[in-house]
């Protein structure tokens, strides 16, 4: 049996709404209460997993930027040095951005989650273990 993943597409980064509108992916929240791992301990960390995994992974050469916002935290700016913030609402094509996808397992967004809120153990509920 595989390890279960968490889909990053390649696409949400040109878009407001991307990557769940910025909430929790409902996978993880699942996983998590299947470990009993307390997931609102802390926040979903969306900028890393998409920083450290989505973004090398991209064949075009893309900078990204952080939004402070109640939607999709991490976009792309530019893509082979075009400026593409107008397609983030719309109002401009959006560039192919390859590969379509990459997968993260779970396990390492639990990592990057736990590094992101400096903590070395999950906050447990219910006494299930990893």
């Amino acid at each position: 049996m595989t390890e279960p993943t968490l889909t990053l597409f390649s696409r949400d980064l040109l878009s407001k709404w991307g990557f769940n509108d910025g909430c929790d992916p409902d996978d993880w929240l699942d996983w998590c209460d299947n470990r009993g791992v307390e997931h609102s301990a802390f926040d979903f960390p969306w900028a890393a997993i998409v920083r450290q995994h989505l973004v090398p992974a991209i064949e075009q050469d893309v900078t990204v930027v952080d939004i402070e916002t109640s939607h999709n935290p991490i976009r792309v700016e530019t893509v082979n040095g075009a400026d593409v913030r107008e397609a983030w609402y719309g109002r401009a094509d959006e560039p192919t951005l390859t590969p379509d996808h990459v997968d993260v397992p779970m396990a390492e967004v639990l990592r990057l989650a736990l590094a992101e809120a400096g903590l070395t153990e999950p906050p447990r509920s219910g006494g299930v273990t990893l």
